[in-house]
């Protein structure tokens, strides 16, 4: 996150303002949440308002994209932000795949918590309950029953979102298949560079190989990306 600084520091206005640009529903009343929550502690100025120091603005930055991206409950969150161990996520490039290999441990440990019911998921997405089923018929999002009902793995929100996103353009689940096969083809690919790190009865070499995969998850991604710029702008320059 880019944000314009005074001397390093941001009112809550100025700094909702920036935030807004990677993180659309943040608001005040979000911030000030955390603070009754002691995730945060802002100063406050002469005038009474609360001033974020640039400490502030990196750990609630952090804090996002841990909801966002890892859908992670505050509690879970806070007890990393209490353990310190935050300032080293934020120390290079690489933090949010260190930090992704960290919380692998803690979302094995709070399975439920990984899990939200269906219908929850329908409503906060704002899709049908067709293409819901859909999806979960093609087996294109992990699934579980609790307590007879069914819950979705809150880490497969960003593949309903898109779906529901695709389906405005006519493009039906069945067609995401393929999409998988070819996520399948290149996971399948990292794990055979990997492996032999991976299977290793030392534990350094083990995390070694997890943090492989996990920059090759990031490069491969970043090829296709350029594979697939450069086969459209071929197509649309044809199209002149």
């Amino acid at each position: 996150m880019n944000t314009e600084k005074t001397n390093g520091n941001l009112t809550i206005g100025k700094l909702i303002k920036e935030l807004k640009q990677e993180y659309p529903d943040v608001s005040s009343s979000k911030l000030r949440f955390l603070e009754s929550q002691g995730l945060v502690k802002p100063k406050r100025g002469l005038n009474k308002y609360r001033i974020y120091t640039k400490e502030d603005i990196k750990k609630i930055d952090l804090i996002l994209k841990m909801q966002k991206e890892f859908y992670l409950p505050l509690d879970v969150i806070k007890k990393k932000l209490d353990s310190g161990k935050y300032r080293d996520y934020l120390k290079d490039d690489g933090s949010m795949v260190n930090l992704q290999l960290d919380l692998g441990d803690d979302t094995g440990k709070t399975e439920k918590n990984g899990f939200i019911p269906v219908e929850e998921a329908r409503k906060r997405l704002k899709i049908t309950r067709d293409l819901l089923d859909d999806l979960l018929e093609h087996d294109l999002i992990e699934h579980r029953e609790y307590d007879g009902k069914v819950m979705i793995d809150s880490a497969d929100t960003d593949i309903i979102r898109m779906a529901g996103e695709l389906s405005r353009y006519g493009i039906q689940v069945k067609h995401l298949k393929m999409f998988e096969n070819f996520a399948i083809r290149h996971s399948s690919f990292i794990q055979q560079i990997t492996m032999p790190l991976m299977v290793s009865s030392k534990k350094e070499l083990r995390s070694k190989g997890r943090k492989a995969a996990l920059k090759l998850e990031k490069e491969l991604c970043r090829l296709h990306e350029i594979l697939l710029k450069k086969e459209n702008r071929k197509f649309l320059e044809n199209s002149k």
